[in-house]
């Protein structure tokens, strides 16, 4: 990835690479609604994230993701849904617990980590073995 962001400003790149993938564009108060926050926060964390070079920004206009950001922006929601899928498929979590779990490690496991867990549930899923299924006796 290059370049390592902090968690909070992962969070805001992965939100905005999903409202651009939904609206092609991302907007301040979109931002805003998605993450809880007030718009001023928003436009301050728009302004780092610009000045590292990962999104495009005016004030009051769109927000989209550079080349740098989107690259970055797909393998942070691509370790998110892998991870998702672990916690529910492999440790029987909800997918509201997956979820939130999720979002909480994404930022702090390697490459490596995120490979490996995807190699071990391939082998699962490839045995039909469901760790924590419900079963019915």
């Amino acid at each position: 990835m290059g370049e390592k962001l902090a968690p909070r400003l992962e969070d805001y790149l992965e939100t905005i690479y999903l409202l651009e993938k939904e609206n092609k564009v991302a907007r301040v108060k979109e931002i805003a609604k998605a993450r809880n926050v007030k718009m001023p926060t928003v436009t301050e964390v728009l302004k780092r994230l610009s000045e590292k070079g990962f999104i495009k920004y005016e004030p009051y206009g769109y927000v989209i993701t550079t080349e740098k950001g989107k690259s970055y922006a797909e393998e942070l929601y691509r370790k998110h849904k892998v991870l998702i899928k672990f916690f529910e498929t492999v440790l029987g979590l909800s997918p509201e617990k997956a979820e939130k779990e999720g979002c909480l490690i994404e930022h702090h496991l390697s490459e490596e980590t995120v490979k490996r867990i995807e190699k071990l549930m391939e082998m699962l899923e490839k045995k039909n073995i469901k760790p924590f299924e419900e079963k019915n006796d």
